[in-house]
């Protein structure tokens, strides 16, 4: 079995070269907006997009503007300690660790209730759910707590078949690409 360390370098450097980045996450943006968990989710837990992840940017104006709460991850620390807050706005964040936009810690959002929708970013993700984010274990700490509905975001040619998980993975409830949305609850 591949280890996760090569596998999460490899599809880095394949996320990366992916052609119309802003395009196919335009594409997966809408079909998030379009569903029955966006639709009816009070909050909204969202990840601030960095390099060549999908771009969240189109899911926060249409949240705002829907009188959504959203609320943005803040790492606590370098050991996986991650809390998510509140904003009115995205110009509140400023930025954090490892150089994520992160909002202030005024508002926190604790862990969400059933209500809320968390969305969850990776390098990869596997056809039954599972994600490959960075090696800090911060989604999956967080997501161990989380009391809503999770879906991750992937660009279709990134996935994987399967990627290596423990005991500490969690699987997202579904999963959204530029091609097709899987549900795994």
């Amino acid at each position: 079995m591949i280890k996760k360390d090569s596998l999460r370098k490899e599809l880095k450097l394949k996320r990366d070269s992916v052609h119309s980045k802003a395009e196919l996450s335009e594409t997966i943006c809408y079909a998030l907006l379009k569903t029955q968990e966006y639709l009816n989710c009070e909050s909204i837990f969202l990840y601030a997009s960095c390099g060549s992840e999908v771009k969240t940017d189109i899911i926060a104006e249409k949240a705002f503007a829907d009188g959504k709460k959203v609320a943005f991850p803040k790492c606590l620390d370098k050991d996986g300690n991650m809390k998510f807050y509140y904003v009115n706005s995205v110009s509140e964040l400023i930025i954090g660790y490892y150089g994520i936009m992160a909002p202030p810690t005024y508002n926190g959002a604790g862990s969400g209730n059933e209500n809320t929708l968390c969305v969850v970013p990776g390098i990869t993700f596997s056809l039954d759910g599972h994600r490959l984010g960075y090696g800090k274990g911060y989604y999956d700490r967080f997501l161990s707590e989380f009391k809503g509905v999770s879906v991750g975001l992937c660009f279709n040619e990134c996935l994987c078949e399967e990627i290596p998980t423990d005991k500490y993975d969690k699987r997202v409830d579904y999963l959204i690409t530029d091609k097709r949305i899987f549900k795994f609850t």
